[in-house]
């Protein structure tokens, strides 16, 4: 019988050392360790055993499977590496607990290499579960411009809508959005990208824009978010609202 990767046939008289960054997944694998040697062990007893309760005495009392302890029983270590003096006494005992007759659980954050390396020479199976990082989108805001150079107002809406789920800010995109449309207006005015101060890639793209526009419109539009900026610091309605608005009047 196999759970999870781990063969229950195997639990018995074993020890098991749990870590990584994950404490939820690891503490789940613990519990249905736990599980599986109250299956092999019912009604064994089990030991908890925490820096708060921790006991040199007590640890190796639970090393050996004769004298007070005569039972079968589990024995779980729950981020004894907290502290640094308990952490050296229990890896110097290493040895013993794997030729232990009782079954030995070891919960752990995050391990150093060379204690890892120990413990993987005497554990029956060492696991770790570590926490994977999400990769937050890389936000191009200015990706929002293509859209609006070629015109094309369905691909300007779904850009707008697309940064605005990624957590774009409104203010951002409204300042993108007039710096593209003031670029297009000097761009149209002058005979080259020098005349207005552009980068050569900047001019060239806002020409092919502004030819996709009437003059008048872009100077319309250019007022529009102008004014959008004086509503919002009246309180007369959000930005993210009135942006939306004036992209689809396109």
């Amino acid at each position: 019988m196999e759970i999870i990767g781990w063969k229950i046939k195997k639990l018995f008289s074993m020890y098991y050392f749990l870590y990584g960054t994950d404490a939820h997944k690891s503490r789940q694998k613990l519990h249905d360790l736990l599980k599986l040697a109250e299956k092999k062990r019912p009604g064994a007893e089990i030991f908890k055993i925490t820096t708060e309760n921790w006991s040199e005495g007590q640890f190796d009392e639970l090393l050996v499977s004769q004298g007070l302890f005569e039972q079968k029983y589990t024995v779980v270590f729950d981020n004894l590496f907290e502290n640094k003096e308990v952490k050296e006494y229990v890896l110097d005992r290493l040895e013993e607990v794997k030729n232990s007759e009782q079954i030995f659980l070891m919960l752990e954050g995050k391990v150093d290499a060379v204690s890892l390396k120990k413990i993987e020479k005497y554990s029956e199976k060492t696991q770790e579960f570590d926490k994977k990082e999400k990769v937050k989108d890389v936000l191009n805001i200015f990706s929002i411009t293509d859209g609006l150079l070629d015109k094309d107002k369905k691909r300007l809406w779904i850009s707008y809508i697309d940064l605005l789920e990624k957590g774009g800010v409104p203010e951002e995109i409204h300042g993108i959005l007039f710096w593209q449309v003031k670029n297009m207006i000097l761009s149209s005015r002058a005979s080259s990208s020098n005349e207005t101060g552009l980068s050569p890639f900047v001019y060239k793209n806002a020409l092919r824009g502004a030819r996709n526009y009437k003059t008048e419109d872009l100077q319309k539009m250019s007022g529009e978010l102008v004014d959008m900026t004086h509503k919002v610091r009246s309180g007369e309605g959000e930005l993210a609202v009135m942006l939306e608005k004036w992209v689809l009047s396109l």
